[in-house]
Protein backbone atom coordinates (compact mmCIF):
# COMPACT_ATOMS: atom_id res chain seq x y z
CA UNK A 1 0.00 0.00 0.00
CA UNK A 2 2.94 2.20 0.37
CA UNK A 3 4.50 1.67 -2.69
CA UNK A 4 1.58 3.17 -4.51
CA UNK A 5 1.08 5.87 -1.77
CA UNK A 6 4.23 7.07 -3.01
CA UNK A 7 4.56 6.55 -6.57
CA UNK A 8 1.26 8.77 -7.08
CA UNK A 9 3.08 12.19 -6.18
CA UNK A 10 6.01 11.09 -8.29
CA UNK A 11 3.44 10.31 -11.35
CA UNK A 12 2.16 14.13 -10.63
CA UNK A 13 4.84 15.77 -10.50
CA UNK A 14 6.44 14.42 -14.10
CA UNK A 15 2.98 14.83 -15.56
CA UNK A 16 2.80 18.61 -14.19
CA UNK A 17 6.60 18.97 -16.11
CA UNK A 18 5.67 17.83 -19.07
CA UNK A 19 2.36 19.73 -19.40
CA UNK A 20 4.18 22.73 -18.37
CA UNK A 21 7.54 22.20 -20.95
CA UNK A 22 7.15 24.33 -23.95
CA UNK A 23 6.18 22.57 -26.97
CA UNK A 24 7.77 22.53 -30.71
CA UNK A 25 4.53 23.63 -33.07
CA UNK A 26 4.96 24.81 -36.58
CA UNK A 27 3.91 28.83 -37.21
CA UNK A 28 -0.04 29.03 -37.66
CA UNK A 29 -0.14 30.86 -41.91
CA UNK A 30 2.21 30.99 -44.44
CA UNK A 31 5.39 32.05 -45.17
CA UNK A 32 6.08 33.81 -48.44
CA UNK A 33 10.21 33.11 -49.79
CA UNK A 34 10.78 34.56 -53.38
CA UNK A 35 7.39 33.58 -54.76
CA UNK A 36 7.26 30.20 -52.87
CA UNK A 37 4.92 29.40 -50.42
CA UNK A 38 5.43 27.30 -47.13
CA UNK A 39 2.45 26.44 -45.08
CA UNK A 40 2.81 25.97 -41.56
CA UNK A 41 6.38 26.57 -41.28
CA UNK A 42 8.80 25.09 -38.87
CA UNK A 43 12.43 25.17 -37.20
CA UNK A 44 15.09 25.85 -39.52
CA UNK A 45 14.46 26.10 -43.27
CA UNK A 46 17.43 26.11 -45.60
CA UNK A 47 16.66 28.24 -48.63
CA UNK A 48 19.75 28.44 -50.39
CA UNK A 49 23.35 27.16 -50.15
CA UNK A 50 25.03 30.15 -49.73
CA UNK A 51 23.97 33.73 -49.30
CA UNK A 52 21.75 34.93 -51.81
CA UNK A 53 18.79 37.86 -52.57
CA UNK A 54 15.22 37.01 -50.74
CA UNK A 55 12.49 38.29 -50.93
CA UNK A 56 9.73 37.50 -47.83
CA UNK A 57 6.38 38.11 -46.45
CA UNK A 58 5.65 36.28 -42.78
CA UNK A 59 2.17 35.72 -42.76
CA UNK A 60 2.69 33.42 -39.53
CA UNK A 61 1.56 33.93 -36.19
CA UNK A 62 5.60 34.04 -35.29
CA UNK A 63 8.63 35.96 -35.66
CA UNK A 64 11.55 35.21 -38.54
CA UNK A 65 15.11 35.33 -38.23
CA UNK A 66 17.08 35.14 -41.28
CA UNK A 67 21.02 34.21 -41.21
CA UNK A 68 23.53 34.46 -43.81
CA UNK A 69 25.07 30.99 -43.06
CA UNK A 70 23.42 27.76 -42.99
CA UNK A 71 21.77 25.27 -41.03
CA UNK A 72 20.63 28.94 -39.18
CA UNK A 73 23.93 29.70 -38.04
CA UNK A 74 26.45 32.48 -38.96
CA UNK A 75 24.86 36.52 -38.25
CA UNK A 76 21.32 37.32 -38.51
CA UNK A 77 20.58 39.52 -40.94
CA UNK A 78 16.87 40.18 -40.44
CA UNK A 79 14.17 39.58 -38.48
CA UNK A 80 10.25 39.88 -39.80
CA UNK A 81 7.56 39.84 -36.88
CA UNK A 82 4.16 38.57 -38.02
CA UNK A 83 2.97 40.55 -40.48
CA UNK A 84 5.82 42.15 -42.04
CA UNK A 85 7.46 41.80 -45.37
CA UNK A 86 11.29 42.89 -46.67
CA UNK A 87 13.94 42.07 -49.08
CA UNK A 88 16.84 41.15 -47.77
CA UNK A 89 19.99 38.50 -48.12
CA UNK A 90 20.09 35.09 -46.63
CA UNK A 91 20.91 31.61 -46.83
CA UNK A 92 18.81 29.98 -44.26
CA UNK A 93 15.92 30.63 -41.65
CA UNK A 94 14.30 30.46 -38.19
CA UNK A 95 10.63 30.18 -37.21
CA UNK A 96 10.18 31.24 -33.86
Amino acid sequence: MKRGVYAVPGVLAVAAAIAAAPAAFAAQGTLVVNNTVYREPSGCMQISAGVAQLTLENHTDNRVTIFSGIGCRGDATATLLPGEARATSGSSLQIG
